[in-house]
């Protein structure tokens, strides 16, 4: 007889979220001293966190992840978040590292409230969420950005809004081209769908860039701004 047919679903439930609890502060100091020490987390560590969080169903994989981190530790100027999530913890630890301004954009207020929380406890003062609702611009829908003074952007992380969205994700470099910094970098998850795929070739006829797509399990794309 399995587990499964033995303890109930809600025990079960129960119990993966003590565990997840209990491991999360553990692989996050881990995950502090790999950073501060100058060295990219290994896959295993990478695998701990997603797990930790227990958002496994929308946070970014491993490969993704770890493309994140080593693109940020190499970048500079302000990191761009579109959407927040477990990258924003992760990669605000390396801003936090190298004294650098984050900024997130994010919609849902229930995601921003369990962010900022995290944020707080890490005393993670580098980081900003900016909680602004999907405005519609004509072409695409984005977020709000009235009022939000922009600064010269490093790395971009592209991870929405949703893809269900009027224009999915697109609304980014037509709102913050002109803010790019020349071989600044954005990483555009879920490259196996076929609106990303068309959008990187929108933004290909906007911006030069250079394109490098990667990822086994979760397929994600490099652009490089010239």
């Amino acid at each position: 007889m399995r587990i499964q047919d033995i303890i109930p679903l809600s025990i079960r439930k129960s119990l993966l979220k003590i565990h997840q609890s209990w491991l999360w502060p553990k692989a996050l100091e881990e995950y502090k001293a790999e950073i501060e020490a100058g060295r990219i987390p290994s896959p295993e560590l990478i695998k701990r966190l997603v797990y930790a969080w227990g958002n496994q169903g929308f946070s970014a994989q491993i490969d993704y992840t770890l493309t994140c981190i080593e693109k940020t530790m190499k970048s500079e100027g302000l990191i761009f978040e579109c959407g927040s999530g477990l990258s924003t913890i992760l990669l605000g630890i390396i801003a936090k590292k190298q004294n650098r301004k984050m900024v997130s954009f994010e919609h849902i207020d229930f995601w921003a409230h369990r962010i900022q929380k995290e944020l707080d406890k890490n005393q993670m003062s580098n980081n900003t969420i900016y909680t602004r609702p999907l405005k519609d611009y004509g072409a695409f829908a984005w977020y709000d950005t009235d009022g939000f003074q922009a600064e010269k952007i490093g790395l971009c992380v592209c991870d929405a809004p949703p893809g269900n969205t009027k224009g999915g994700r697109r609304g980014f470099l037509y709102l913050f081209k002109d803010y790019l910094l020349p071989n600044s970098v954005i990483l555009v998850d879920d490259t196996i769908r076929e609106d990303e795929q068309k959008m990187i070739q929108e933004w290909e006829k906007e911006l030069p860039m250079s394109i490098e797509f990667s990822g086994v399990f979760d397929p994600h794309a490099i652009l490089r701004i010239h």
